[in-house]
C-alpha cells in the first residue's frame, strides 16, 4: 500500500512537471519553447524560412540551404519573471498565500554549427536548452497538496541536414535526442489510515476541507469530520487523521513528497522552403517529439497513508508531446526593409491526461483537457546603415487550456509578446544582437485544485495571476 501511496503523488508531481514544461519558459504555445536566436528580435516571426541564424538547425533545417557559408552562432538569454497571485479567498487570515513572485529567474543557452558540405548539401548541429525554471508558490499555498514547488531542464542535441533542389526549393530534416530533468515539491497532511491505497483520498480530503474555511469553529469541526468521510477515508481513525488535519490547516507541515527524475526523448522535423518570386519566400516545418515517459524516484518524509514515516519508491509517467506545423514568410520590401509572419498550429488535443503507472498499482489519472492551440507572429527588421539593423515583433499564443480545466501546477494561458532587437555588424565575419521582449500572460484563471480521474477537486481554490515576463539576451554570429 505504501507504493500507492508514492504512486499517487508522483503522479501529481509528474503532473506539475508538465506545468514546467509548460509555463515556465512561456515563450510558444503551452509548453512548447521556440530557440532563443537572432528571431527573439522579431518574436519568432519567420521561424521557418530566417536565413540569418543558426537557429535554422531546430526551427526548420530546410533553411540552413539559404545559408552559404560556415558558420557559428550562440545566445544567453535571461527570462525574468514578474509574477504575482491574486488569491480570491482570505489568504492572509488562512495563513497560506503564495510567494510574491512565485517564477524564479531562468538562464536559456544556445550554440549551433552550419556547414555547407558542397554545393547541394548543408549539415548543422546545435545545442541548448530549450526549458527551463519553474514556479514556487512557497510551502504554505493552498495547492500544496498538489505543487508547492517544482523545477525542469531540457536539453536538446539537433543534428540536420538540407538539400538545395534548385533556386526556388529547399528540403530539410533533423534529429534531435532530447534529455529533461525535473524536480517536484508537495506537502500533504499526515495520514497513517492504511485501510486506504489511493493518494486522490488524500487529495479529496484537503480540498473538501479547504471548503470548511471561514465557518464557526464548531461548524469547522462538523465539517472536517464530513470532508473524512466523504473523500473514503477510514472512520476509526477518525480522531488521529482531524488532528494531524487541523495542524496541517493551522500552517504546520505534514508529509512532503520530493519527486525527481529524467527521460530521454527525440524529436524529427522535417521542412522546406520555396522562394517563389525574388525577395519572397514560404517555410514550411513539422515537428514531431516522441512521448516521454519520466522515471525516478519519489521521497516521502512523514506518513502518507501508511504507518511507515519514510518511503523511497520508483515510479514512471507518461507524458504526450503535442506535435507542431509551423508556416511562415518573408518578404524584401527593398534594400533596407524586410516583413516577416509566422502561423503555428500546436496539436495539444491529445494531451487529454497524464497516467502514472506503479507496479501492482492501479493507474493514477490526472485530467488535463488541453486543446489545439495557434500562434501568430508579424516582425520586421530595417537596416539602419551598412552596419545596424533594428527589429520589431509582435506575437500572440493562444491558451491551449480552458479556465475550468486550468490547475495551479500548470498556469498556462494565452500570452501576448512584443519584441525589440539589434544588430550590429562588426566586420564581414562576426555581428554581435541584443534583444529585449515583453510578455504579458493571460490571468491564468484557477478554480480547482486538482481534476482526478474525471472528478474535480478543491472549488475553494480559486485565483489568477498578474504576469509580465522580461527576456533579455545577446547572441552572435561568426562566419568562417
Amino acid at each position: 500500500m505504501s507504493n500507492t501511496h508514492m504512486v499517487s503523488p508522483r503522479k501529481l508531481l509528474w503532473t506539475s512537471l508538465s506545468s514546467l514544461l509548460l509555463a515556465q519558459n512561456a515563450m510558444a504555445v503551452g509548453f512548447m519553447i521556440n530557440p532563443t536566436s537572432h528571431l527573439t528580435g522579431i518574436a519568432n516571426a519567420g521561424s521557418a524560412v530566417y536565413d540569418h541564424s543558426t537557429a535554422a538547425i531546430s526551427n526548420n533545417p530546410a533553411a540552413m540551404s539559404l545559408m552559404s557559408e560556415k558558420q557559428i552562432g550562440g545566445n544567453f538569454s535571461l527570462l525574468v519573471p514578474d509574477w504575482s497571485i491574486n488569491e480570491q479567498w482570505d489568504c492572509a487570515a488562512e495563513g497560506n498565500c503564495a510567494k510574491g513572485n512565485v517564477s524564479p529567474i531562468a538562464a536559456i543557452p544556445t550554440i549551433g554549427l552550419i556547414r555547407p558540405m558542397d554545393n547541394d548539401f548543408t549539415w548543422g548541429v546545435g545545442l541548448g536548452a530549450i526549458a527551463g525554471a519553474g514556479m514556487d508558490y512557497g510551502t504554505q499555498f493552498k495547492t500544496r497538496p498538489i505543487i508547492t514547488e517544482n523545477k525542469l531542464q531540457v536539453l536538446e542535441l539537433m543534428n540536420s541536414i538540407s538539400w538545395r533542389m534548385d533556386e526556388k526549393w529547399t528540403f530539410g530534416v533533423g534529429v534531435g535526442v532530447l534529455h529533461g530533468s525535473f524536480e517536484q515539491k508537495q506537502d500533504l497532511p499526515t495520514l497513517s489510515d492504511t485501510s486506504v491505497d489511493d493518494i486522490t483520498s488524500a487529495v479529496d480530503f484537503v480540498g473538501r476541507a479547504q471548503e470548511c474555511e471561514g465557518l464557526p469553529p464548531a461548524a469547522i469541526a462538523a465539517c472536517r469530520g464530513a470532508a473524512l468521510i466523504a473523500s473514503g477515508l477510514n472512520p476509526a481513525s477518525a480522531a488521529e487523521t482531524l488532528g494531524n488535519l487541523n495542524s496541517y490547516m493551522g500552517g504546520a507541515s505534514g508529509t512532503t513528497v520530493d519527486l525527481e527524475g529524467d527521460d530521454i526523448g527525440a524529436e524529427i522535423t522535417l521542412g522546406t522552403t520555396f522562394e517563389y518570386i525574388p525577395g519572397h519566400r514560404l517555410g514550411l516545418a513539422y515537428h514531431y517529439l516522441t512521448d516521454f515517459t519520466f522515471e525516478g524516484s519519489a521521497t516521502i518524509n512523514g506518513q502518507l497513508l501508511s504507518s511507515e514515516t519514510y518511503q523511497k519508491q520508483h515510479t514512471t509517467l507518461t507524458w504526450d508531446m503535442p506535435e507542431r506545423l509551423v508556416l511562415s514568410g518573408s518578404h524584401r520590401v527593398n534594400n533596407e526593409l524586410n516583413l516577416y509572419w509566422d502561423f503555428e498550429r500546436v496539436f495539444f488535443d491529445s494531451f487529454r491526461s497524464t497516467d502514472l503507472r506503479i507496479d501492482g498499482y492501479h493507474t493514477f489519472k490526472i485530467d488535463r483537457n488541453f486543446k489545439d492551440a495557434n500562434r501568430y507572429a508579424v516582425g520586421g527588421e530595417y537596416g539602419l546603415n551598412e552596419k545596424t539593423t533594428v527589429q520589431l515583433g509582435f506575437s500572440y499564443d493562444e491558451s491551449p487550456v480552458d479556465d475550468s480545466d486550468r490547475m495551479a501546477d500548470i498556469p498556462v494561458d494565452d500570452i501576448f509578446k512584443t519584441a525589440f532587437g539589434a544588430i550590429y555588424q562588426v566586420n564581414d565575419q562576426l555581428n554581435v544582437h541584443g534583444y529585449v521582449s515583453l510578455e504579458f500572460l493571460g490571468d491564468a484563471q484557477v478554480e480547482q485544485l486538482a481534476s482526478i480521474n474525471g472528478t474535480k477537486i478543491g472549488n475553494s481554490v480559486k485565483m489568477d495571476s498578474d504576469t509580465t515576463l522580461y527576456v533579455f539576451g545577446v547572441s552572435f554570429g561568426y562566419k568562417f
